[in-house]
């Protein structure tokens, strides 16, 4: 017996390109019947059999960060000279244990600068609407 079509799992992604009018259009139809613009294309697709999710998207709340941007420069330069001591290390003749010792120390720098860099910070003010 055949899976009900609201019990299909939807598994697959589908990626397209369309001009910027008609993506608008779709968006904003979708919109207009309240529904994720991928339940509104299965439907518009396969008719009232589609499966439909009911979700809606959820605006993003968008927070601004108050990072110093002096850090973020300063951490992004470190990133850099982390960048050209691994490019040395790949063309340099080096042990096979040493360069992987050496590559794996440098990757762990820079994880850690990620790590610093993404810390958030918001401003108390903010009220995280989306802007």
């Amino acid at each position: 017996m055949p899976d009900q079509p609201s019990r299909r799992q939807l598994s697959q992604r589908v990626t397209l390109r369309l001009p910027d009018d008609t993506a608008a259009h779709w968006r904003q139809a979708a919109k207009a019947a309240e529904k994720s613009l991928s339940d509104w294309l299965r439907q518009r697709v396969d008719g009232t059999g589609a499966v439909q999710t009911g979700l809606r998207r959820q605006p993003r709340r968008l927070r601004t960060l108050t990072a110093d941007p002096a850090l973020l420069r300063q951490l992004a330069a470190i990133g850099s000279n982390i960048n050209q001591m691994a490019r040395v290390l790949n063309s340099v003749g080096l042990s096979p244990a040493d360069h992987t010792r050496l590559l794996t120390e440098l990757a762990a720098m820079q994880r850690e600068l990620h790590r610093l860099a993404e810390l958030p910070r918001y401003d108390p003010a903010d009220d995280g609407e989306e802007v």
